[in-house]
């Protein structure tokens, strides 16, 4: 019972990424660009794993500090997304990477295989 409560509190959250500074990314995607869509660089803080159905693949939760918005806007510090496995993504903690979120009707999808860690030299200034 408790996991299904987990998972029914993740999907609320997720549900309502549009009102919160902390974004939950679902796991449809999009083709289109939109204008809600970000690029940013965001250092990993910490990775998780969190109880879902059978049915759902990205069973790892992604919380990353929003260091600079490269592109769109985004006002929080946080920006937390779901992956299917962080070892595969190549993430570790205390890392930055270049994150495209794209929007969705449901929220932001980040799709794993465009993670990038950010480049050496890449200077951190202010997000818009």
């Amino acid at each position: 019972m408790k996991p299904l409560c987990i998972f029914l509190i993740l999907l609320v959250a997720s549900l309502t990424v549009a009102q919160t500074p902390s974004t939950l990314a679902q796991t449809q995607s999009s083709s289109t660009q939109s204008p809600k869509d970000l690029v940013f660089i965001g250092t990993i803080t910490k990775i998780y794993p969190f109880s879902a159905p059978a049915t759902v693949l990205r069973r790892w939760v992604v919380r990353a500090h929003v260091d600079r918005v490269v592109s769109g806007t985004f006002s929080g510090d946080t920006f937390t997304f779901t992956v299917h496995s962080p070892a595969q993504s190549g993430l570790r903690v205390g890392r930055a990477y270049t994150i495209k979120a794209t929007w969705t009707n449901e929220g932001y999808v980040i799709d794993q295989s465009t993670l990038r860690t950010a480049g050496v030299g890449t200077k951190l200034s202010p997000k818009h």
